[in-house]
């Protein structure tokens, strides 16, 4: 699977509460979040990039307008519905060329 711009997902993200981040000795850490279940989203994804570290990541407009972002590593096992956009042999083949060139 190959998600690129224009694509529909459907995908069930884990939802957490509480807990507190914490920032000691440069480290982001977490404690005490509570796993209260599962979380299902929708949406059309709207833009991809790769940060400075070589991270994917995905901006998805959600069917109600709310626009969500997610690593590629946690939204790629985490789809459940793919549907490919209409321009999407394109976009796929712009996304492996951009990959190669660093943006």
């Amino acid at each position: 699977m190959n998600l690129v711009i224009g694509d529909h997902i459907k995908f069930t993200l884990p939802k957490f509460t509480g807990g507190s981040f914490s920032f000691s000795g440069g480290r982001r850490r977490s404690r005490g979040g509570t796993h209260v279940g599962d979380e299902s989203f929708s949406g059309r994804i709207e833009r991809d990039w790769y940060d400075s570290n070589d991270r994917h990541w995905f901006s998805i407009r959600l069917d109600d307008s709310r626009v969500k972002r997610v690593q590629g590593k946690n939204l790629y096992p985490a789809v459940t519905s793919h549907e490919p956009g209409d321009q999407h042999a394109e976009a796929a083949s712009e996304k492996y060329t951009r990959k190669q060139i660093g943006y």
